[in-house]
């Protein structure tokens, strides 16, 4: 079949742009290797740690990814997101203008532009206005209610951390946060935990749990606790794999495919045909053999080095997977600062593109006319250091989406 665009990659950008191509009308497949890096995320939309994020965003210059898509994407796919996660029952409150300050697992604090409904109430603020219970399960790792109620006593919260039990299950050992949402769609388990946050609560306006109430109708198991226990309730995330990633994944897979989108996973890319500046189709990996796909146009968000976009070989280059592309890097011996916590130059290398996001040479010059990049694939930006990561998913995709 020849589609009208393909897009390769299931990340936040990948989803977007492939969203925005099938919403007008155009015959759309997405190519993936696996599911993306939504379940690493919080299920928070990071812009940028500022005051005002959209303010600071506007002041970037080029070749920052944000000032290649410019603030009118960014806007239009926050307004989209919003829309679309609403839609789903799922609705990210906060705004582009303001960050909000959500605590983590180990009680720092993250500013971010958009969370979902299920935390809003631990933002700062609230939480500082009075006494604030933590509570988890022995069974779950890496998300301690005691060291989290430690550290916000530190910082003038009045918080104590208890332990629930856990209610009669099929399993007995540890619970990994999937297994304990899907625990959490269940009337029974509800319940249980609703009289033991009662009998726990004591003056506590406010319960923190950690991010696992459900894959699915979140904010009813969210209402139903607040019922039960008398007070706000709050998620937390946690460690990957982290639910509220999942829960946007599915949404916007959910958006696409309604859309008329096909996804295709397990499909990585590994090579395309060219007749000059024009990418003509692309090869995929399958079993018996490789699978060509051919469409008019394509986008690029395979991710950087994290997501496996970006690959370093032994002499010490980087290079792109799926097309080979070539990549604006700093030389070897400056990839890396010796002081482990300053900026690394080597997160900042990338795909350069043009302001249609198209990829480009030292030179300037267009090197393939149907094809945008979008998301951590590109260059000039260390998207992790500056917490940028969903915005310019977000901005790039919708651009790419055009």
């Amino acid at each position: 079949m020849h589609y009208d665009v393909i897009v390769i990659g299931a990340g936040m950008a990948g989803l977007v742009a492939a969203n925005r191509h099938a919403h007008a009308g155009r015959r759309t497949l997405l190519l993936a290797k696996g599911q993306g890096t939504l379940h690493w995320s919080s299920g928070c939309i990071d812009l940028w740690p500022s005051a005002q994020p959209r303010s600071a965003i506007s002041q970037l210059a080029p070749p920052h990814p944000y000032a290649l898509s410019g603030p009118a994407a960014l806007d239009a796919a926050i307004g989209w997101l919003q829309a679309t996660a609403r839609a789903a029952g799922y609705p990210l409150a906060g705004t582009v203008t303001s960050n909000l300050a959500l605590p983590t697992a180990l009680g720092t604090w993250r500013s971010t532009a958009l969370a979902p409904h299920s935390m809003i109430a631990a933002e700062r603020n609230v939480l500082a206005s009075g006494p604030v219970l933590v509570a988890g399960f022995r069974e779950l790792r890496d998300f301690y209610p005691p060291m989290l109620a430690a550290r916000l006593n530190e910082q003038d919260i009045a918080a104590e951390g208890r332990y629930l039990t856990m209610p009669p299950t099929e399993r007995t050992l540890d619970f990994n946060t999937v297994q304990l949402a899907r625990l959490f769609e269940q009337p029974a388990f509800r319940a249980d935990i609703g009289r033991q946050l009662r009998a726990l609560r004591g003056a506590a306006r406010v319960i923190l749990l950690p991010a696992v109430l459900g894959i699915q109708d979140t904010l009813a198991i969210v209402a139903e606790l607040q019922t039960s226990s008398g007070a706000l309730i709050a998620e937390v995330p946690t460690m990957p794999t982290n639910v509220p990633g999942l829960r946007l994944y599915r949404l916007l897979v959910a958006a696409f495919e309604a859309a008329g989108g096909r996804m295709q996973l397990n499909a990585e890319v590994i090579g395309g045909d060219w007749e000059g500046p024009r990418l003509q189709a692309v090869w995929s990996k399958a079993p018996a053999r490789d699978q060509q796909h051919r469409a008019d146009q394509f986008v690029l968000a395979t991710g950087g080095i994290g997501g496996g976009g970006l690959r370093a070989d032994y002499p010490g280059q980087l290079r792109e997977t799926a097309l080979d592309l070539p990549i604006a890097q700093p030389e070897r011996s400056e990839w890396f600062d010796p002081v482990a916590l300053n900026p690394q130059a080597v997160y900042c290398a990338g795909i350069a593109v043009d302001r249609h996001l198209r990829p480009i040479n030292a030179a300037g010059d267009v090197l393939a006319q149907n094809v945008r990049v979008a998301g951590a694939a590109l260059a000039g930006a260390d998207l992790l250091r500056q917490r940028c990561v969903e915005g310019v998913a977000l901005a790039t995709g919708w651009q790419a989406g055009a």
